[in-house]
């Protein structure tokens, strides 16, 4: 009877953090797709989308499954709103959060999965930045914790002495699917390698391992030959970004990744993690599961680290290997509650409360702040204000398609002038939100740096003729003397602008200036 009651126990046990899940995923999806309708499209975000338009085995910038993913959730670009743009990441935080839960449950409990599942919707940028805004991370952050998930259980079965081969399959196919969302990927790889070399050497021995190696590399075989076809441009272009060779410590850089890492991942989460990284070893542990979540953290981590010292980096690069260390502070917190004890620690309460708070006060202030937090005027007006990527779209389109239609009817402009773009934003916002609204089409002129996709875009329009018109838009925070010089050089005439004024909260925010620009010169 006191075995039937213990069973009765574990039972009730188990449905309780399942319905908690559960309820943790409905409502945090609910969130997103509030947050995903209250603000427009960012820089990154309006591009990926351009990727969905013509699909391709490779980007300029990173490879397809972002592109898949947007034209998946779009219904095959059926559906032209934000929230379908952005549904893929949502779908892909829920997806998310129940695999962090069952890496949790497989390392050692319900409870140490309940709180991996808190952490990683508590974290800037696994919850918002890759949960909430479509990234090549969206899709990547579900391939990176599949296959973490498979390592575990690869681990375990090898120390089981039975055979794995079936899951070292998959997880080439994970990492496979994680490299074709974003080169980050390779660090699952990075991380199997330093574990048999340093922690198992009977790994090396497996040929399971090497045929899932080989299935990793058939996966992102699209990327290799498209870059084969196009001069390997993409490690051109990322290869200069991280380039080590030459000039000196890059101490903004080196700033920008930590305090940037501190915030990304929420100030709380951070300390904790860092925390529980240096105090596990204290607490009563598998040693070996803490050392393959540490290989699936820090090599990312500390690799960016060192590259900040001399070149720029995004603090987001290491997102997914602060989330293998989420599992750390995981085990680290179950280890030091009560075993009877369910509740939400009050770190991880002050932790969600933090992001909310956060994420409550960014939407206000990209909707309602008055104005623009920049101290720029004039032409420069609202340069500097991050807030205005994500607002004043939609009534741009509006007035650029009253201008239009009132170019065409008084003879200013002909109809179906294409718009001209040289540079990649906010080149994908005009293409998102004016481009459909005004019926216009854009063709891209410019530097290979400065247009990335839309040079592979060009190929699908029909080029510019010798002596056709255009019109040229440009935001006053992204305003640019050169930009005008170039086009001086492109076409006969440059008209001065017509400005049209976008409010934010009854203040001017910035000026978009819309050139018509004639004869072009070809």
């Amino acid at each position: 009877m006191e075995l039937l009651g213990q069973q009765q126990a574990n039972i009730q046990e188990n449905l309780s953090y399942g319905k908690k899940i559960a309820l943790l995923i409905c409502l945090s999806t609910l969130i997103r797709v509030l947050i995903a309708n209250a603000v427009e499209l960012g820089n990154d975000e309006v591009y990926y989308w351009t990727y969905a338009l013509h699909l391709q085995w490779n980007y300029f910038d990173h490879p397809p499954m972002v592109g898949l993913l947007v034209r998946f959730t779009t219904a095959n670009l059926l559906l032209h709103t934000t929230l379908f743009v952005r549904l893929g990441a949502i779908i892909a935080a829920a997806i998310s959060t129940w695999l962090i839960f069952k890496i949790g449950v497989f390392i050692k409990n319900e409870r140490t999965g309940w709180f991996a599942a808190l952490l990683y919707n508590a974290s800037l940028y696994s919850s918002i930045i890759a949960g909430t805004f479509i990234l090549p991370d969206s899709p990547q952050m579900v391939f990176w914790l599949w296959g973490i998930l498979l390592l575990f259980r690869i681990k375990d079965t090898h120390e089981k002495g039975a055979s794995a081969t079936k899951l070292w399959w998959l997880f080439g196919t994970a990492a496979g699917l994680c490299m074709m969302s974003k080169v980050h990927g390779i660090f699952l790889w990075v991380a199997v390698g330093l574990y048999a070399l340093l922690m198992d050497r009977k790994w090396l021995l497996k040929r399971d391992m090497y045929l899932a190696m080989l299935i990793s590399i058939i996966l992102i075989s699209p990327i290799i030959i498209w870059n084969i076809q196009n001069n390997f441009i993409t490690y051109t272009y990322h290869g200069n970004r991280v380039n080590l060779n030459g000039g000196g410590f890059n101490t903004e850089s080196f700033v920008r990744e930590l305090t940037g890492s501190f915030f990304y991942n929420n100030p709380i989460n951070f300390v904790l993690i860092w925390i529980s990284v240096f105090g596990i070893g204290k607490m009563e542990h598998n040693k070996q599961n803490v050392q393959l979540l540490m290989l699936c953290g820090l090599p990312l981590i500390l690799l960016l680290i060192g590259i900040s010292m001399f070149r720029d980096t995004f603090p987001h690069w290491s997102g997914p290997g602060y989330t293998g260390l989420i599992l750390v502070a995981a085990l680290y917190l179950d280890a030091r509650r009560p075993a009877i004890h369910q509740s939400i620690p009050r770190v991880l309460k002050a932790s969600l409360i933090l992001l909310l708070t956060v994420v409550v006060a960014g939407i206000a202030v990209i909707q309602f702040y008055p104005g623009t937090l920049s101290t720029n005027k004039g032409n420069n007006l609202g340069d500097g204000d991050f807030t205005l990527d994500m607002y004043g779209w939609k009534e741009t389109a509006i007035k650029m398609d009253a201008l239009y239609r009132a170019d065409v009817a008084n003879g200013a402009m002909p109809i179906n002038a294409p718009i001209i773009v040289n540079k990649w934003f906010p080149a994908a916002h005009i293409d998102f939100y004016v481009a459909p609204a005004t019926q216009q089409s854009t063709y891209a002129i410019g530097e290979l740096f400065d247009l990335h996709h839309y040079q592979w875009l060009n190929r699908y329009k029909a080029p510019l003729r010798k002596g056709q018109d255009a019109y040229f838009i440009m935001p006053s925070n992204n305003f640019s003397e050169g930009n005008l010089l170039f086009y001086q050089q492109q076409f006969d005439t440059v008209y001065p602008p017509i400005s049209l004024p976008i409010y934010r909260s009854g203040t001017l925010c910035k000026q978009v200036f819309v050139y018509r620009l004639k004869g072009f010169r070809g």
